[in-house]
Protein backbone atom coordinates (compact mmCIF):
# COMPACT_ATOMS: atom_id res chain seq x y z
CA UNK A 1 0.00 0.00 0.00
CA UNK A 2 2.78 2.36 0.99
CA UNK A 3 4.63 1.66 -2.27
CA UNK A 4 1.46 2.32 -4.29
CA UNK A 5 0.92 5.67 -2.58
CA UNK A 6 4.51 6.73 -3.22
CA UNK A 7 4.23 5.68 -6.88
CA UNK A 8 0.98 7.63 -7.27
CA UNK A 9 2.52 10.76 -5.73
CA UNK A 10 5.59 10.45 -8.00
CA UNK A 11 3.39 10.17 -11.10
CA UNK A 12 1.30 13.12 -9.94
CA UNK A 13 4.43 15.27 -9.57
CA UNK A 14 5.81 14.05 -12.91
CA UNK A 15 2.76 15.07 -14.98
CA UNK A 16 3.43 18.86 -14.75
CA UNK A 17 7.09 18.23 -15.58
CA UNK A 18 6.21 16.27 -18.69
CA UNK A 19 3.72 18.95 -19.73
CA UNK A 20 6.32 21.69 -19.30
CA UNK A 21 8.91 19.70 -21.27
CA UNK A 22 6.40 19.18 -24.05
CA UNK A 23 5.87 22.93 -24.40
CA UNK A 24 9.56 23.35 -25.27
CA UNK A 25 9.41 21.13 -28.34
CA UNK A 26 8.67 22.21 -31.89
CA UNK A 27 6.62 20.66 -34.66
CA UNK A 28 9.67 21.17 -36.90
CA UNK A 29 13.28 19.98 -36.82
CA UNK A 30 15.20 22.15 -34.31
CA UNK A 31 18.96 21.90 -33.69
CA UNK A 32 20.61 23.64 -30.74
CA UNK A 33 24.19 24.86 -31.14
CA UNK A 34 26.74 27.36 -29.93
CA UNK A 35 29.78 27.40 -27.68
CA UNK A 36 31.10 28.37 -24.29
CA UNK A 37 34.14 30.65 -24.48
CA UNK A 38 36.55 31.92 -21.86
CA UNK A 39 39.64 34.10 -22.22
CA UNK A 40 41.93 35.82 -19.74
CA UNK A 41 44.91 38.09 -20.28
CA UNK A 42 47.00 41.12 -19.47
CA UNK A 43 47.46 44.31 -21.51
CA UNK A 44 50.34 46.74 -21.06
CA UNK A 45 47.91 49.66 -21.31
CA UNK A 46 44.44 50.40 -19.94
CA UNK A 47 42.24 48.38 -22.28
CA UNK A 48 39.80 45.53 -21.65
CA UNK A 49 39.18 42.18 -23.32
CA UNK A 50 37.57 43.65 -26.48
CA UNK A 51 40.55 45.63 -27.75
CA UNK A 52 40.33 47.74 -30.90
CA UNK A 53 42.46 50.85 -30.35
CA UNK A 54 45.39 51.79 -28.11
CA UNK A 55 45.15 54.63 -25.56
CA UNK A 56 46.95 57.87 -26.36
CA UNK A 57 50.50 58.05 -25.09
CA UNK A 58 51.62 60.41 -22.34
CA UNK A 59 53.19 63.57 -23.78
CA UNK A 60 55.81 65.95 -22.38
CA UNK A 61 55.22 64.88 -18.79
CA UNK A 62 51.41 64.94 -18.99
CA UNK A 63 50.57 61.38 -18.10
CA UNK A 64 47.56 59.54 -19.47
CA UNK A 65 46.55 57.03 -16.81
CA UNK A 66 45.55 54.42 -19.39
CA UNK A 67 48.99 54.77 -20.96
CA UNK A 68 50.84 54.48 -17.67
CA UNK A 69 49.20 51.35 -16.24
CA UNK A 70 48.38 47.92 -17.60
CA UNK A 71 45.17 46.00 -17.06
CA UNK A 72 44.06 42.43 -16.31
CA UNK A 73 40.91 41.19 -18.04
CA UNK A 74 38.85 38.02 -18.17
CA UNK A 75 35.58 37.32 -19.97
CA UNK A 76 33.07 34.64 -20.90
CA UNK A 77 30.48 36.90 -22.52
CA UNK A 78 31.27 35.75 -26.06
CA UNK A 79 29.58 32.42 -25.26
CA UNK A 80 26.73 31.84 -27.73
CA UNK A 81 23.51 29.93 -28.09
CA UNK A 82 21.71 29.35 -31.38
CA UNK A 83 18.77 27.48 -32.86
CA UNK A 84 18.50 26.19 -36.43
CA UNK A 85 14.93 25.39 -37.49
CA UNK A 86 14.12 23.38 -40.62
CA UNK A 87 10.50 23.49 -41.67
CA UNK A 88 8.36 22.34 -44.61
CA UNK A 89 9.01 23.33 -48.21
CA UNK A 90 7.40 26.45 -49.62
CA UNK A 91 7.19 27.78 -53.19
CA UNK A 92 9.39 24.88 -54.23
CA UNK A 93 12.18 25.84 -51.78
CA UNK A 94 13.54 24.27 -48.63
CA UNK A 95 12.81 26.67 -45.78
CA UNK A 96 14.74 27.26 -42.56
CA UNK A 97 15.35 29.87 -39.89
CA UNK A 98 18.30 30.67 -37.65
CA UNK A 99 18.51 32.69 -34.45
CA UNK A 100 21.59 33.32 -32.31
CA UNK A 101 22.56 35.49 -29.36
CA UNK A 102 25.56 35.94 -27.09
CA UNK A 103 26.24 37.45 -23.69
CA UNK A 104 28.53 40.36 -24.57
CA UNK A 105 25.78 42.93 -24.20
CA UNK A 106 27.60 45.28 -26.54
CA UNK A 107 25.32 44.39 -29.44
CA UNK A 108 22.45 45.87 -27.48
CA UNK A 109 24.41 48.75 -25.99
CA UNK A 110 23.66 47.31 -22.56
CA UNK A 111 25.45 45.68 -19.65
CA UNK A 112 28.10 43.05 -20.31
CA UNK A 113 26.55 39.64 -19.75
CA UNK A 114 23.16 40.53 -21.20
CA UNK A 115 21.80 37.98 -23.69
CA UNK A 116 21.64 39.97 -26.95
CA UNK A 117 20.71 39.24 -30.56
CA UNK A 118 23.33 38.39 -33.20
CA UNK A 119 21.44 36.63 -36.00
CA UNK A 120 17.73 36.24 -36.77
CA UNK A 121 16.87 35.30 -40.35
CA UNK A 122 14.67 33.19 -42.60
CA UNK A 123 16.24 31.31 -45.50
CA UNK A 124 14.74 29.76 -48.63
CA UNK A 125 16.88 27.44 -50.78
CA UNK A 126 16.08 26.45 -54.33
CA UNK A 127 18.36 24.36 -56.56
CA UNK A 128 20.60 27.31 -57.53
CA UNK A 129 19.11 30.27 -55.68
CA UNK A 130 18.95 31.29 -52.01
CA UNK A 131 16.93 34.05 -50.37
CA UNK A 132 17.79 35.43 -46.91
CA UNK A 133 15.35 37.66 -45.01
CA UNK A 134 16.46 38.97 -41.61
CA UNK A 135 19.58 39.90 -39.70
CA UNK A 136 22.90 38.31 -40.60
CA UNK A 137 26.36 39.15 -42.00
CA UNK A 138 26.85 41.40 -44.98
CA UNK A 139 28.67 39.59 -47.81
CA UNK A 140 31.25 42.03 -49.16
CA UNK A 141 34.70 41.86 -47.55
CA UNK A 142 33.60 39.23 -45.03
CA UNK A 143 35.89 36.17 -45.24
CA UNK A 144 35.42 34.69 -41.74
CA UNK A 145 38.73 32.80 -41.54
CA UNK A 146 39.63 34.05 -38.04
CA UNK A 147 36.25 33.20 -36.48
CA UNK A 148 36.64 31.03 -33.35
CA UNK A 149 40.42 31.14 -33.69
CA UNK A 150 41.64 34.64 -32.88
CA UNK A 151 40.85 35.23 -29.20
CA UNK A 152 40.16 38.99 -29.38
CA UNK A 153 36.77 39.34 -31.02
CA UNK A 154 37.70 42.82 -32.34
CA UNK A 155 41.00 42.03 -34.05
CA UNK A 156 39.49 41.98 -37.56
CA UNK A 157 36.55 44.34 -36.97
CA UNK A 158 38.29 47.59 -38.10
CA UNK A 159 39.35 45.99 -41.40
CA UNK A 160 35.87 45.42 -42.81
CA UNK A 161 35.31 42.04 -41.18
CA UNK A 162 31.61 42.72 -41.59
CA UNK A 163 28.55 43.53 -39.51
CA UNK A 164 25.23 41.83 -38.91
CA UNK A 165 22.38 43.87 -40.41
CA UNK A 166 18.67 43.39 -41.24
CA UNK A 167 18.56 42.64 -44.97
CA UNK A 168 16.93 40.98 -47.95
CA UNK A 169 19.63 39.22 -49.97
CA UNK A 170 19.48 36.90 -52.98
CA UNK A 171 22.33 34.59 -53.95
CA UNK A 172 22.48 32.98 -57.39
CA UNK A 173 24.81 30.06 -58.16
CA UNK A 174 25.60 30.03 -61.88
CA UNK A 175 27.70 26.87 -61.88
CA UNK A 176 30.16 24.99 -59.67
CA UNK A 177 32.62 27.91 -59.57
CA UNK A 178 30.69 31.17 -59.95
CA UNK A 179 28.01 32.80 -57.83
CA UNK A 180 26.72 36.30 -57.12
CA UNK A 181 24.61 37.98 -54.46
CA UNK A 182 22.67 41.23 -54.30
CA UNK A 183 20.66 42.71 -51.47
CA UNK A 184 19.17 45.63 -49.58
CA UNK A 185 19.90 46.22 -45.92
CA UNK A 186 19.62 48.68 -43.06
CA UNK A 187 21.63 51.91 -43.41
CA UNK A 188 22.02 52.30 -39.63
CA UNK A 189 23.11 50.28 -36.61
CA UNK A 190 20.57 47.51 -36.14
CA UNK A 191 20.92 47.16 -32.35
CA UNK A 192 21.55 49.25 -29.27
CA UNK A 193 19.70 51.34 -26.73
CA UNK A 194 16.86 53.55 -27.97
CA UNK A 195 17.07 55.24 -30.40
CA UNK A 196 18.65 52.43 -32.40
CA UNK A 197 17.64 49.46 -34.48
CA UNK A 198 14.06 49.81 -35.71
CA UNK A 199 13.73 53.05 -33.68
CA UNK A 200 16.81 54.63 -35.30
CA UNK A 201 16.47 58.12 -36.79
CA UNK A 202 19.67 59.69 -38.11
CA UNK A 203 21.27 61.15 -41.22
CA UNK A 204 21.42 57.74 -42.91
CA UNK A 205 17.83 56.68 -42.27
CA UNK A 206 16.63 60.17 -43.30
CA UNK A 207 18.20 59.68 -46.72
CA UNK A 208 15.25 57.53 -47.78
CA UNK A 209 17.60 54.92 -49.29
CA UNK A 210 18.40 51.47 -47.89
CA UNK A 211 21.98 50.40 -48.47
CA UNK A 212 22.48 48.03 -51.40
CA UNK A 213 25.25 45.46 -51.59
CA UNK A 214 26.49 43.07 -54.22
CA UNK A 215 29.27 40.57 -54.66
CA UNK A 216 30.54 38.11 -57.25
CA UNK A 217 32.46 35.06 -56.02
CA UNK A 218 34.75 32.52 -57.69
CA UNK A 219 35.30 29.26 -55.83
CA UNK A 220 37.20 26.13 -56.90
CA UNK A 221 38.48 22.85 -55.46
CA UNK A 222 41.24 22.67 -58.09
CA UNK A 223 43.85 23.61 -55.46
CA UNK A 224 42.48 21.28 -52.79
CA UNK A 225 41.01 22.38 -49.49
CA UNK A 226 41.81 22.94 -45.83
CA UNK A 227 38.96 21.92 -43.57
CA UNK A 228 35.73 23.11 -45.20
CA UNK A 229 37.45 25.86 -47.24
CA UNK A 230 38.81 25.83 -50.78
CA UNK A 231 40.15 28.46 -53.18
CA UNK A 232 37.91 31.55 -53.12
CA UNK A 233 37.97 35.12 -54.43
CA UNK A 234 35.16 37.61 -53.99
CA UNK A 235 34.76 41.16 -55.28
CA UNK A 236 31.94 43.19 -53.82
CA UNK A 237 30.80 46.39 -52.24
CA UNK A 238 27.90 48.52 -51.09
CA UNK A 239 26.28 51.82 -52.00
CA UNK A 240 24.15 54.15 -49.90
CA UNK A 241 23.52 57.76 -49.04
CA UNK A 242 23.65 60.05 -46.04
CA UNK A 243 21.55 63.22 -45.77
CA UNK A 244 23.08 65.54 -43.15
CA UNK A 245 20.74 68.36 -42.08
CA UNK A 246 21.53 71.60 -40.29
CA UNK A 247 19.79 74.72 -38.97
CA UNK A 248 20.10 77.49 -41.57
CA UNK A 249 18.16 80.24 -39.79
CA UNK A 250 19.72 82.99 -37.70
CA UNK A 251 19.59 82.90 -33.91
CA UNK A 252 16.17 83.95 -32.61
CA UNK A 253 14.48 83.40 -35.98
CA UNK A 254 12.02 80.57 -36.72
CA UNK A 255 14.00 77.32 -37.09
CA UNK A 256 14.61 76.28 -40.68
CA UNK A 257 16.66 73.36 -41.96
CA UNK A 258 18.79 72.75 -45.02
CA UNK A 259 20.43 69.49 -45.98
CA UNK A 260 23.12 68.00 -48.16
CA UNK A 261 23.76 64.52 -49.53
CA UNK A 262 26.91 62.43 -49.19
CA UNK A 263 27.48 59.16 -51.02
CA UNK A 264 28.36 56.27 -48.73
CA UNK A 265 30.20 53.44 -50.47
CA UNK A 266 32.76 50.70 -50.09
CA UNK A 267 34.54 48.12 -52.26
CA UNK A 268 36.44 45.04 -51.08
CA UNK A 269 38.37 42.16 -52.62
CA UNK A 270 38.55 39.09 -50.37
CA UNK A 271 40.20 35.73 -50.81
CA UNK A 272 41.24 32.37 -49.40
CA UNK A 273 44.19 30.47 -50.90
CA UNK A 274 45.09 26.92 -49.80
CA UNK A 275 48.82 27.25 -50.55
CA UNK A 276 49.47 23.73 -49.23
CA UNK A 277 46.18 21.83 -49.02
CA UNK A 278 45.35 19.07 -46.56
CA UNK A 279 45.90 15.46 -47.62
CA UNK A 280 43.14 12.89 -47.25
CA UNK A 281 41.49 14.86 -44.47
CA UNK A 282 44.73 15.40 -42.51
CA UNK A 283 45.73 19.06 -42.19
CA UNK A 284 49.34 18.36 -41.09
CA UNK A 285 51.64 20.67 -43.09
CA UNK A 286 48.74 22.65 -44.57
CA UNK A 287 49.25 26.37 -45.20
CA UNK A 288 46.54 28.94 -46.00
CA UNK A 289 46.48 32.65 -46.80
CA UNK A 290 43.32 34.70 -46.51
CA UNK A 291 42.19 38.29 -46.05
CA UNK A 292 40.86 41.33 -47.87
CA UNK A 293 41.69 44.79 -49.16
CA UNK A 294 39.10 47.56 -49.12
CA UNK A 295 38.42 51.23 -49.71
CA UNK A 296 35.41 53.47 -49.18
CA UNK A 297 34.00 56.58 -47.58
CA UNK A 298 31.34 57.61 -45.06
CA UNK A 299 31.05 54.05 -43.84
CA UNK A 300 28.18 54.59 -41.39
CA UNK A 301 27.64 51.69 -38.98
CA UNK A 302 30.59 49.66 -40.35
CA UNK A 303 33.14 51.45 -38.17
CA UNK A 304 31.49 54.30 -36.31
CA UNK A 305 33.49 53.63 -33.14
CA UNK A 306 36.78 54.74 -34.67
CA UNK A 307 36.37 56.11 -38.20
CA UNK A 308 34.69 59.41 -38.99
CA UNK A 309 31.60 59.78 -41.15
CA UNK A 310 30.82 63.05 -42.95
CA UNK A 311 31.74 66.50 -41.68
CA UNK A 312 30.62 70.04 -42.50
CA UNK A 313 32.67 72.45 -44.60
CA UNK A 314 31.84 76.15 -45.00
CA UNK A 315 29.48 78.59 -43.28
CA UNK A 316 25.79 78.26 -42.42
CA UNK A 317 24.82 80.09 -45.62
CA UNK A 318 27.21 78.11 -47.79
CA UNK A 319 27.67 74.69 -46.22
CA UNK A 320 28.36 71.31 -47.74
CA UNK A 321 29.46 67.96 -46.35
CA UNK A 322 32.44 65.79 -47.19
CA UNK A 323 33.61 62.38 -46.04
CA UNK A 324 37.15 61.03 -45.65
CA UNK A 325 38.40 58.06 -47.64
CA UNK A 326 39.30 54.90 -45.71
CA UNK A 327 41.68 52.32 -47.17
CA UNK A 328 43.10 49.15 -45.67
CA UNK A 329 42.80 45.42 -45.27
CA UNK A 330 44.17 42.42 -43.44
CA UNK A 331 46.10 39.24 -44.15
CA UNK A 332 45.82 35.99 -42.23
CA UNK A 333 48.43 33.22 -42.59
CA UNK A 334 47.68 29.85 -41.03
CA UNK A 335 49.98 26.82 -40.73
CA UNK A 336 49.17 23.38 -39.28
CA UNK A 337 52.00 21.65 -37.40
CA UNK A 338 49.70 18.68 -36.94
CA UNK A 339 46.06 18.00 -37.74
CA UNK A 340 45.15 19.54 -34.35
CA UNK A 341 47.92 22.07 -33.62
CA UNK A 342 48.12 25.22 -35.76
CA UNK A 343 49.47 28.76 -35.68
CA UNK A 344 47.73 31.85 -37.04
CA UNK A 345 49.44 35.13 -37.89
CA UNK A 346 47.33 38.19 -38.66
CA UNK A 347 48.18 41.73 -39.72
CA UNK A 348 45.57 44.43 -40.32
CA UNK A 349 46.07 48.03 -41.45
CA UNK A 350 43.74 50.94 -42.16
CA UNK A 351 44.34 54.60 -42.95
CA UNK A 352 41.92 57.54 -43.10
CA UNK A 353 42.60 60.54 -45.37
CA UNK A 354 41.59 63.50 -43.20
CA UNK A 355 42.11 67.08 -44.36
CA UNK A 356 44.27 69.34 -42.18
CA UNK A 357 41.35 71.68 -41.28
CA UNK A 358 39.37 68.65 -40.10
CA UNK A 359 42.08 67.45 -37.73
CA UNK A 360 42.32 70.92 -36.14
CA UNK A 361 38.69 70.93 -34.94
CA UNK A 362 38.48 69.89 -31.26
CA UNK A 363 35.52 67.57 -31.82
CA UNK A 364 37.46 65.57 -34.42
CA UNK A 365 40.79 64.94 -32.71
CA UNK A 366 39.63 61.59 -31.28
CA UNK A 367 39.01 59.98 -34.65
CA UNK A 368 41.44 57.30 -35.73
CA UNK A 369 43.86 58.26 -38.51
CA UNK A 370 45.90 55.05 -38.69
CA UNK A 371 45.25 51.67 -37.10
CA UNK A 372 47.37 48.51 -37.10
CA UNK A 373 46.79 45.10 -35.51
CA UNK A 374 49.49 42.38 -35.40
CA UNK A 375 48.44 39.06 -33.86
CA UNK A 376 49.98 35.61 -33.44
CA UNK A 377 47.83 32.80 -32.10
CA UNK A 378 48.64 29.15 -31.29
CA UNK A 379 45.61 26.86 -31.09
CA UNK A 380 45.12 23.19 -30.26
CA UNK A 381 42.01 21.09 -30.81
CA UNK A 382 41.82 18.68 -27.87
CA UNK A 383 38.82 17.02 -29.52
CA UNK A 384 36.06 18.15 -31.91
CA UNK A 385 34.36 20.02 -29.04
CA UNK A 386 37.29 21.59 -27.14
CA UNK A 387 39.80 24.12 -28.50
CA UNK A 388 42.42 25.95 -26.42
CA UNK A 389 44.70 28.78 -27.47
CA UNK A 390 47.34 31.30 -26.46
CA UNK A 391 47.78 34.66 -28.20
CA UNK A 392 49.94 37.78 -28.41
CA UNK A 393 48.66 40.99 -29.99
CA UNK A 394 50.09 44.43 -30.72
CA UNK A 395 47.78 47.36 -31.54
CA UNK A 396 49.10 50.69 -32.80
CA UNK A 397 46.78 53.70 -33.17
CA UNK A 398 47.41 57.18 -34.52
CA UNK A 399 44.70 59.77 -33.89
CA UNK A 400 43.66 62.80 -35.92
CA UNK A 401 45.43 65.27 -33.58
CA UNK A 402 46.64 65.89 -30.04
CA UNK A 403 44.07 65.75 -27.23
CA UNK A 404 44.03 68.91 -25.13
CA UNK A 405 43.70 68.16 -21.40
CA UNK A 406 44.48 71.70 -20.13
CA UNK A 407 45.93 74.93 -21.49
CA UNK A 408 49.27 74.02 -23.02
CA UNK A 409 48.95 70.34 -22.00
CA UNK A 410 48.28 67.42 -24.33
CA UNK A 411 48.08 63.69 -24.76
CA UNK A 412 49.98 62.29 -27.74
CA UNK A 413 48.58 61.61 -31.21
CA UNK A 414 49.58 57.94 -31.04
CA UNK A 415 49.54 54.95 -28.72
CA UNK A 416 50.61 51.30 -28.58
CA UNK A 417 49.33 48.40 -26.51
CA UNK A 418 50.71 44.85 -26.20
CA UNK A 419 48.50 42.08 -24.91
CA UNK A 420 48.79 38.39 -24.10
CA UNK A 421 45.91 36.04 -23.36
CA UNK A 422 44.87 32.43 -23.02
CA UNK A 423 41.47 31.09 -23.94
CA UNK A 424 39.25 28.10 -24.60
CA UNK A 425 36.11 27.20 -26.54
CA UNK A 426 33.73 24.32 -26.00
CA UNK A 427 31.55 23.83 -29.06
CA UNK A 428 28.21 22.05 -28.92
Amino acid sequence: MKRSVITAIALFLLVPSLSFAGSATSRYDVTIGGFVKFDMGYATKGVGADQTTAPRGSYHGNQNQNDEYGNIYAASGESRLNFLIKGPDGWGAKTSAFIEADFRGTQAGAAYGLFALRHAYIKMDWANTSLIIGQTWNRWGNIGTTTNIVLNTNDVLPFMRGQRQPQITVEQRFNKNWSASIGLYSPANSLGTVPAGATQVNNFTRSGMPFSEGEIVFQSDACGKIGPRNLLFGLGGYLGQEKPSYISSAAGAPVKYKDDTVTSWGVALKGFIPIIPEKKGDKTGALALSGNIFTGQDVSWFSTAYYATSYAVGTVDNRHYSAPMITGGFGNLQYYFTDKLFVTGLYGYASVAYSTPYTQVAANVGNVKTLQHAVINLSYDVNPALRVGVEYANIYTRYANFQTIAVGQYYDTKGTVNSGRIGAWYFF
